[in-house]
């Protein structure tokens, strides 16, 4: 009996001891998260995105809104995307077959020789 509320006892330590340091581990790591100041960064840190850009100034916005103003619409921009694909296609048959036709020509038709056999 006395081993039997030994090994409990012991189970029971170790368990607490397990839950106490992951209680300890969790709680440093949330306060050192927490340690920032009010715009989220350390006083070394820069915004990965705007960088030292001032408050309002956001380059990604602009570019959309660029974007917004002068380009085409999607269906305008499929449009035009397939035409230059099919005058691309047109373009490269034609050369493909002004370059067969070059070959075709510039290949010699040559009548076949008689093997002649010399005798010594």
């Amino acid at each position: 009996m006395f081993k039997l509320n030994r090994r409990k006892q012991l189970s029971l330590s170790l368990s607490l001891g397990m839950a106490l340091s992951l209680i300890a581990g969790f709680s440093s790591s949330a306060v050192a998260q927490t340690r920032t100041d009010e715009q989220g960064y350390q006083s070394n840190e820069k915004d990965p995105l705007y960088g030292d850009a001032p408050a309002g100034l956001n380059p990604l916005d602009l570019m959309h809104r660029a974007q917004q103003l002068n380009g085409p619409s999607a269906a305008e921009f499929n449009q035009q995307s397939q035409v230059q694909i099919n005058n691309s296609v047109s373009d490269f048959k034609r050369l493909q077959q002004q370059k067969i036709l070059e070959q075709q020509q510039s290949t010699p038709t040559t009548e076949p020789v008689e093997a002649v056999e010399t005798v010594e």
